[in-house]
């Protein structure tokens, strides 16, 4: 049976691992977290309040000699839905996740995806052409592909 010290010493070793946890999943994903703001189908109440305001959508950054790939978690879209640009060697990346209701009658009972008008904005690193960016939208996912500027392009210098 624990006595009072060593069930302190397990409170502070599990509270330090959840800790832990939680500050490893700040950083690596802390950029990931999207607020939602409101949209026109809120004003109208075709969302239920207690739609979440937040939420994750994941990007990954290539980078090789010629290019950048970046892709991004972004389910629930059209291709249409997307406003993209940079500026300043930052992707920015804005739309709106339209709420679609099952039925007209029934309520949820579980509701943790967000809806609304997001934005995300991405530093690239380079500065890349921007008039000749590739960009497709499969399977929730966004991928756009950005050619950086000649010189911004690594050589590979020879030692003579």
């Amino acid at each position: 049976m624990f006595n009072m010290n060593e069930l302190g010493e397990s409170l502070n070793r599990s509270w330090e691992s959840i800790s832990q946890g939680w500050n490893h999943l700040i950083n690596r994903a802390g950029n990931a977290l999207t607020h939602f703001t409101g949209s026109d189908q809120q004003k109208n109440d075709l969302i239920p309040v207690q739609s979440p305001h937040w939420g994750l959508m994941s990007a990954e950054v290539f980078d090789d000699a010629d290019k950048v790939v970046v892709r991004l978690e972004v389910p629930g879209l059209s291709a249409e839905d997307f406003d993209i640009s940079v500026v300043d060697n930052v992707l920015n990346i804005s739309g709106e996740k339209r709420f679609e209701r099952e039925q007209s009658e029934g309520q949820y009972h579980v509701l943790e995806r967000a809806y609304g008008k997001f934005s995300r904005s991405i530093p690239l690193n380079y500065e890349v052409d921007a008039e000749s960016a590739k960009a497709d939208y499969k399977g929730g996912v966004l991928r756009l592909e950005l050619n950086k500027k000649p010189e911004q392009r690594r050589r590979r210098i020879e030692v003579h």
